[in-house]
Parts: structure tokens; sequence; C-alpha cells
């Protein structure tokens, strides 16, 4: 390949934490008007290579080259200037503001008077908004947004900035199918307008629907750059972790449920979802599928305190319960894995140790003095027990890869000694060998006698780990197979159409 093809060169990049080397001489070049895609097990570098490029962090040694110009260490908003944008994975939006806000911020288009032109952001929003074929109110605050709505906002910004090069990481983690085909379509058309883009997914399937070429790193390592034309699922697979992972599609078996019903769920009716019930047993795992705003996760966070119920009956154990707030389903043994686990579900700025214990500091008092000896040594249990990939549990949790910081969550409700867990999309972002350390943790803790409920949009997911699958479609549940039933093309259908014909 010819220098003068690449709108791209990034050469020789090093990049050291503390404990971690996230990147060890690393040569990643772009041709120009091409998708490229970008993958690796969580920790391989990806993100940090990205951060490197955007300006958020600095490289400790190498050099890089966009469109003919070899860039000086600088912040993200010069990146931007040279036509740059990056898309991350944790979205960076600002909640109080809304859609337009958010899609100018930085790059309002002024007035004559040097004012902000607020008709001209919400008319370009609006326009924006059009082209993607989405239903979306510019004028709401992200506050009121859904996950996929915020991932398609993140993405019309970096429309509005006119980038030259947009990084899509793991931007269809949250979409729904119709929304992801939207997207497909405008990365189509962002092709033919001639930008470039970096696609990050851990989604195999769809590298090979929007790529030209993908790069592979392991370890902080550049591995191989391939035409997608030349290679497969398998090819990659082999690449990402050295070595070949098991078949697919191993469903454990039926089990008889426990008689024993932990919790009771009848008529729940919330705001979202309308005459709920399901009961679910000790042992089991129970999953909730449904396309993005069928009320999964509204379900499982009323069950929890987080959010109220208007009327509905829930049994814990056999006796009623109304939560009216978290602590009180957490003191009753119930904890919830959310869907954004960086937000919701860590304290990015502390360590793994004090994440671990944040909800059971109770349990490590002696005579009402906390005893550290008691948290190091049963957070370094769960550490090994889970295969918590750390330098140590005093490493600041934002410095773990996505899969280990969910090993920390999980750990956090076992150091309570959780009976339920709730669990929100657990592999959302997760690479395709950690996905299956979190199965087997959660049929490990099921055969413990750990109670589930499992909310996924990846179905093959649920067919895996549950027992029983409930179907939703926009706030009602319209069908329940058992383990032995499994039909997956039914199972598809119901949840798109919502009938569920024999």
């Amino acid at each position: 390949m010819q220098e003068h093809d690449n709108i791209l060169e990034m050469r020789k990049i090093d990049k050291l934490f503390p404990g971690v080397k996230a990147l060890d001489s690393v040569d990643f070049s772009v041709k120009r008007g091409e998708v490229h895609c970008l993958i690796g097990a969580n920790g391989a570098g990806k993100s940090t290579l990205m951060k490197i490029l955007s300006g958020a962090y600095v490289e400790d040694s190498g050099e890089i080259i966009f469109d003919g110009e070899k860039l000086k260490p600088h912040g993200t908003l010069e990146r931007k200037k040279k036509g740059i944008s990056v898309i991350y994975q944790e979205l960076s939006l600002v909640n109080e503001l809304t859609v337009g806000e958010n899609v100018y911020i930085n790059n309002y288009p002024k007035t004559k008077f040097g004012t902000v032109d607020w008709k001209e952001v919400y008319k370009k929003t609006q326009e924006i908004a059009d082209e993607m074929n989405m239903q979306i109110d510019v004028r709401a605050k992200v506050s009121s947004l859904n996950i996929g709505q915020r991932q398609m906002t993140e993405i019309m910004k970096a429309l509005a900035s006119n980038a030259k090069l947009i990084v899509m990481d793991e931007p269809s983690s949250t979409l729904s199918k119709r929304e992801f085909e939207t997207l497909l379509q405008l990365i189509k058309d962002l092709k033919a307008k001639g930008i470039t883009l970096i696609y990050i997914s851990h989604h195999l399937e769809e590298l090979f629907l929007v790529g030209d070429r993908i790069t592979i790193l392991r370890n902080g390592k550049f591995v191989a750059c391939r035409n997608a034309s030349e290679i497969n699922e398998d090819h990659l697979v082999e690449y990402m972790t050295g070595a070949k992972v098991s078949e697919k599609n191993e469903y454990t078996e039926a089990k008889p449920l426990n008689d024993e019903k932990v919790l009771e769920v009848k008529g729940l009716t919330n705001h979202k979802v309308r005459n709920i019930s399901f009961d679910l047993h000790k042992g089991e795992v129970l999953g909730l599928y449904g396309l993005v705003g069928a009320g999964r996760t509204e379900v499982i966070r009323s069950i929890f305190g987080a959010d109220l119920y208007e009327k509905g009956d829930i049994k814990l154990h056999g006796r009623p319960v109304h939560f009216k707030h978290t602590g009180e389903a957490i003191a009753n043994k119930i904890g919830l894995i959310p869907e954004n686990r960086k937000t919701q579900g860590l304290v990015q700025i502390l360590p793994v140790w004090e994440n671990m214990t944040m909800v059971a500091l109770d349990k490590c008092k002696k005579n009402g003095i906390i005893n550290y000896g008691v948290i190091r040594e049963t957070c370094e249990l769960y550490k090994k027990s889970l295969n918590v990939k750390t330098p140590s549990i005093n490493t600041v949790i934002q410095n773990l890869s996505g899969g280990n910081q969910q090993k920390v969550i999980i750990a956090k409700w076992l150091f309570r000694d959780c009976d339920i867990l709730l669990i929100d999309e657990p592999t959302q972002g997760i690479d395709v060998m950690v996905k299956e350390e979190i199965y087997k943790i959660i049929r490990n803790l099921a055969d413990e006698g750990k109670s589930m409920i499992v909310v996924s949009s990846e179905l093959d997911e649920l067919l895996r780990i549950c027992d029983n699958i409930i179907v939703m479609f926009d706030g009602k549940e319209v069908m329940t197979s058992s383990k032995e039933n499994f039909n997956p093309d039914k199972i598809l259908s119901v949840s798109v159409t919502g009938r569920n014909e024999s």
C-alpha cells in the first residue's frame, strides 16, 4: 500500500498505564474512504488507540499522520478541527441539554449579532435526523432518551462536525434491529460521500456487513490486517485469542425447576409495562427478551425499587413486598447489575476493592470498626474465583476492560450475599471469550441456588443460559417458553410482531 492511499497512519504507538502496557509498538493504517474495522478482546488496546487518535490520550512514543500532516500532541477539540471525530462506547452527552444542543455543542451556528442561532441549531439537527430516518424529538433533553436514542444522538453529533474520519466504538451495542438497519444505510451513505470510518464492534457478524478491511489487536499488539472478504468469524476469533474457542450454541440441558418460589410477580404495571406476571424459582435463570423499548429493563427496575409501579403485587419468599427505594431491595438480598455498568453499576474513580465492597461494608465490621483484612481477603477471593484480570484490587476500576468491570459488579452482589440477581444486558460490549466466562459464572451461580432474571437483546445468549424465557412486546408479556420448548425462530418472530400464533 502506498502511503498516499492512506488518510491515517499510526506508527509504532506505545502507551503505558500504571501496571499495564496498553499499547506496544502498534501500527495502524486506514485507507481514504474505506470502512476499517478494528477488533480485539477486552483490554486489547482498541479504545486506548482511538483515544490517542482523538487527542484524549497522548502516546508515549510513535507518530500519527492524518490527511498528509504529522499531528502534534494536542486536545480533542484540535483533533476535531482536523476532521477526526470519535464516538466512544461510553457516551459523552450532557444529560441536561437537548438533542440539538448536544449535536452542535462547541460548534453552535451564530446569528449576525454573534449570538447562538437556536432556530438554525434545531433546523440542522432535524435535517440530520431526517437523513438518518430517525424518529426523535430534537428539542428533548438527553436525560429523557433511552440508550439507543442517545447513541444515535452521538452519531448525529459527529456528522454535524463535518468530520473526514469518524470512529464508531460499539455503535450498535444498544440499537434495535430497525435502528441498526438505519445505521448500516448511514454508513453506506457516508462512505459514498468519501467519509472514512473506523468501526469497532464485538459483534463479529457485523464486521462483514460494514467493513472493507479488519485489523486485529491482542494484548496491546498488532496481530493482523485482512480484507473482510478473505476471512471468516473463526479466523477472527483465532486472531483475537490465539486459540480456537469451543463450538457455539452449546445450550445447557433442561432441568426440572425447584418447587421453591423465591419471587412472585402478579399484574405489575408501571409507566412502560402492563400486567406483567411470572414466578422465579430457586436456582432458575429467567430471561426477558424483546426489542429495545419493549419494557424489559423497566420490569426489573420496578422490582428493585429503582422505579415506582402503579399497581401489581410482588412476593419475596412468599411474603408481600413493595420496595420504595433500592436500599430496601438490597436489604432483602436482591441485587441489580444495570445495563450501563459505567455510570450505574460502578464508581469509576474508585479502586476495585471499594467497588466490590460498597454495598457490604456492614459485613466487614468488627466491633463497629471496618476490618480491612477481611475486605482484602474476600476481594482477593472473588478476584480469583471470577477471574478478574487486574494488576491489583487497588487498581482504579476505570482502567479495567468492560468484561472485568462486569465481573466486579457481580462480585459486589456476591459480597452482599444476594439470593436474587437482576441482570440487564450481561455481556454488552464484552468480547467473545469473556462472554463465555460470564455465561459460566451465571450457570454456576444458578447451580449454587442463586436465582436470576436476565434481560438481553441477544437471543442466542438467553437460549444458552436460561431455563425459561419471557418474550415482551410494547410493554406486554406475549409469550413464555421453557427450555425444552425453545424455538428461536418463533421467539424472534413474536418479539418483532407481538403476535403469539400457534
